[in-house]
């Protein structure tokens, strides 16, 4: 088989598995969002389907390599490609579970702004708030308690200190903000609108 023709099969035989490759990683990445932004009850189904699968993927191209290994197709290429999309599913991933924490609170926030910058100064608390923790200059709004203690909020805050807590996957808290609230220190913040955050505490 000339190089031109054997390259031309492979191209042929790797397109639709980098397709499903490429749809496995954003598919599970929209998964994830979609569990975790719902419930993160959701998690405890989409994660272990993944898991599960994932062995099923790799051995789909075991078989395959088997059968095209007449093409003159290295055996082990489409092994690989599971193995290799990890790390780009690795990135999907992160940035899904990050994501899905902040949307919920910026559609809260972008829906009822009103009321939140009507309870800034005494008013009703709004909709879906579990909670108010008030350190001046500072208005914490709890969305989330999680069993764990950890806690998430929609996070008023004047000085814009808070845009500095990047906290998501360990990152350094500044001290000055790391303590913004009482029995709690601050793990990351996303901003959602001119002065207001989505916090994450522990």
């Amino acid at each position: 088989m000339s190089d031109g023709r054997q390259g031309a099969t492979l191209a042929a035989t790797l397109r639709p598995r980098l397709r499903f490759c490429i749809a496995w990683v954003l598919g599970g990445a929209a998964a994830l969002f979609v569990a975790n932004a719902i419930s993160g009850e959701g998690m405890r189904l989409v994660v272990p389907a993944f898991v599960a699968l994932w062995p099923a993927f790799l051995l789909e191209g075991v078989v395959q390599a088997w059968r095209w290994r007449s093409a003159g197709i290295p055996a082990l290429l489409l092994v690989f490609l599971p193995v290799v999309s990890l790390p780009f599913a690795a990135f999907a991933v992160d940035h899904s579970l990050y994501w899905s924490h902040v949307a919920p609170s910026w559609l809260m926030l972008r829906s009822d702004r009103g009321a939140f910058d009507a309870a800034l100064t005494g008013g009703k608390m709004p909709t879906g708030i579990t909670g108010v923790f008030r350190v001046p200059p500072r208005t914490a709004f709890r969305t989330i308690i999680g069993f764990d203690g950890k806690w998430a909020a929609i996070v008023h805050d004047p000085t814009d200190r808070m845009a500095a807590a990047r906290g998501w996957n360990g990152g350094p808290v500044a001290p000055d903000i790391r303590r913004s609230f009482p029995n709690s220190h601050t793990i990351w913040c996303q901003r959602l609108d001119s002065r207001w955050f989505h916090c994450q505490f522990g």
